[in-house]
C-alpha cells in the first residue's frame, strides 16, 4: 500500500466506483451474445432496425442518465445520487428479464440504461475527488478495468445458462445482472460523500472531518468556483477535447465490439457454446491491459497511452477485412487485441479527462455530457454497422477506421497532461 500512496478506504472507495462500471460492462457484454437468442425466440432478423434497438436501448438511457444524473450530482452530492441510479438498474434490469415480448425488453433495458449512465459521472468524480494526486491515476484505471470484470462474468453466466434453452437462457442471464447489483446497494452506504464537494458548497467543517477519514489530514484544498458559463469560458478546450475525442471513440469502439459475436456467427462459425467462449475469454487480455495502465499512468501520463492506444485500434481495424477472409476464426485474436489497447484511450477518457481539467462544482456535468454524447457515438455506430457492412465488411472497418484516427489526431493536437497535479492546479 504505502508504493501506491493508497489507503485501505481509498482503495474501498475505488472498488465501491468499479462496481457501476462492473454492472454496465456485464449488461453491455450480456445483452450482445443474448441478443442472438432473443432474435430467435421472437423470429428478429439480425440486420433490423428492431435488433439494434435491442442492442443499443441501454446506451440510449444512459445519454440521457449521464446528463440529469451528473448535474444532480453537482447540485445534491455524490454519495446520495450514487445508491439510487443502482436502485433504477436493479429494479429495471429484473422487469427486463421477465418481459414479455421484445418492445418490453428494450424498453425496460433503456429505462435501466439510465441508472447505468448516472453511475458514470457519480463514480469518477468521487474517485478522482478522493484519491490522492501521486495514484490518482492508478485508481481510476482501477475502477475501469471491472468493465472487463463484468464482461468475463457475463460470457461465463451465458456459457453456462445455453443448456436451458434459448426461451429461458437470455432471462437468466439478464436477471444475474439485477441480482449482482442488489447487495452493492448496501456497501456503498458505508462510503462519505466527497470532501471536495462538501468544501465547495460551503460545508467546510464536514469535508475535514471526512478529509481526517479518508487522507489523514483535515486540510482540504480551496475550491475555485465555476458555473455553467465557465464550460464555455475558461474550459471550453479540454471540453471539446472530450466532447470530440469520446463520441469518435465509442463511434469506433462499440459498432464492432456490440457486433463481434453476430460477426462470429455470420462469418461462418455457427457453434453458440463457441461464441460464448470467445466472448468470455477476451475478457482477460483488456483486464491485463488495464493492469499495465495501472502501473504506467502516473508515471508516463496520460496522452502517451492514449495515443498508442487509438494507434492500435487503427491498425486492427485497417487489417481486420483482409485476414478474416482467410478463416473467420482469425477475428478472435484481431478482436483479443482491439479489446485490450482499445482500453488506453477508453478508460483514459471514460474516467480520467472527462473528470480532471474540471473544477468540482461542474464536474459531474461534464462527466454527464460526455457520457451522453458518447453514448450518441455508441448508438452511432451500433445502427450504422448492419448498413455499411450490407456493403461489404471492408467497408465497414473502414468507416469505424475513420473515427479512430479522428480520436488519434485530436489527442496529439488537444489532450492536456494531468498526471502528477492536483485536481486544483489542472482546473
Amino acid at each position: 500500500m504505502a508504493s501506491t500512496g493508497l489507503t485501505r478506504r481509498q482503495w474501498f472507495i475505488g472498488t465501491m466506483g468499479a462496481t457501476g462500471v462492473l454492472l454496465d460492462g456485464y449488461d453491455l457484454s450480456v445483452i450482445s451474445f443474448s441478443a442472438l437468442l432473443i432474435s430467435s425466440v421472437y423470429h428478429v432478423p439480425t440486420s433490423g432496425l428492431e435488433y439494434a434497438l435491442l442492442l443499443s436501448s441501454a446506451l440510449i438511457g444512459m445519454a440521457v442518465g449521464g446528463v440529469a444524473f451528473g448535474r444532480m450530482a453537482d447540485l445534491l452530492g455524490r454519495k446520495t445520487m450514487f445508491v439510487v441510479d443502482l436502485l433504477m438498474f436493479v429494479v429495471f434490469g429484473a422487469l427486463s428479464a421477465v418481459a414479455a415480448n421484445i418492445v418490453e425488453v428494450i424498453v425496460f433495458r433503456a429505462l435501466m440504461g439510465i441508472g447505468i449512465g448516472a453511475d458514470y459521472p457519480i463514480s469518477s468524480s468521487l474517485i478522482a475527488e478522493l484519491s490522492p494526486r501521486r495514484s490518482r491515476g492508478m485508481l481510476l484505471m482501477y475502477g475501469m478495468m471491472f468493465y472487463w470484470l463484468g464482461a468475463f462474468v457475463s460470457g461465463i453466466v451465458n456459457y453456462l445458462a445455453l443448456p436451458l434453452g434459448p426461451e429461458l437462457s437470455w432471462r437468466v442471464a439478464l436477471g444475474v445482472g439485477a441480482i449482482i447489483a442488489a447487495p452493492i446497494i448496501a456497501a456503498r452506504w458505508l462510503i462519505p460523500e466527497s470532501a471536495r464537494w462538501l468544501a465547495a458548497v460551503g460545508r467546510v467543517e464536514d469535508a475535514r472531518q471526512v478529509a481526517g477519514e479518508v487522507w489523514g489530514t483535515r486540510e482540504v484544498p480551496e475550491q475555485r468556483a465555476a458555473g455553467m458559463r465557465d464550460l464555455l469560458g475558461r474550459y471550453r478546450k479540454p471540453l471539446i477535447y472530450v466532447l470530440l475525442t469520446w463520441f469518435a471513440f465509442d463511434v469506433g469502439s462499440y459498432g464492432l465490439g456490440f457486433y463481434t459475436p453476430t460477426l462470429y456467427y455470420e462469418l461462418g462459425i455457427k457453434s453458440l457454446p463457441t461464441i460464448a467462449l470467445f466472448t468470455a475469454f477476451t475478457a482477460p487480455f483488456p483486464i491485463i491491459s488495464y493492469i499495465v495502465l495501472m502501473l504506467i499512468i502516473d508515471r508516463m501520463g496520460r496522452r502517451i497511452p492514449t495515443v498508442v492506444g487509438f494507434g492500435v485500434m487503427a491498425a486492427v481495424l485497417a487489417l481486420l477485412a483482409p485476414l478474416v477472409r482467410i478463416t473467420p476464426y482469425l477475428l478472435f485474436p484481431l478482436y483479443v487485441t482491439f479489446a485490450a489497447l482499445e482500453q488506453w484511450p477508453g478508460g483514459i477518457l471514460t474516467f480520467a479527462y472527462s473528470v480532471e481539467p474540471f473544477p468540482t462544482k461542474i464536474r459531474g456535468i461534464v462527466q454527464g455530457l460526455g457520457t451522453a454524447v458518447s453514448r450518441v457515438g455508441a448508438l452511432m455506430g451500433i445502427l450504422a454497422f448492419p448498413y455499411v457492412k450490407s456493403y461489404g465488411l471492408v467497408y465497414g472497418t473502414t468507416f469505424f477506421l475513420a473515427f479512430v484516427l479522428v480520436g488519434l489526431i485530436a489527442t496529439i493536437l488537444m489532450a492536456p497532461e494531468t498526471a502528477g497535479r492536483s485536481l486544483e492546479e489542472i482546473s
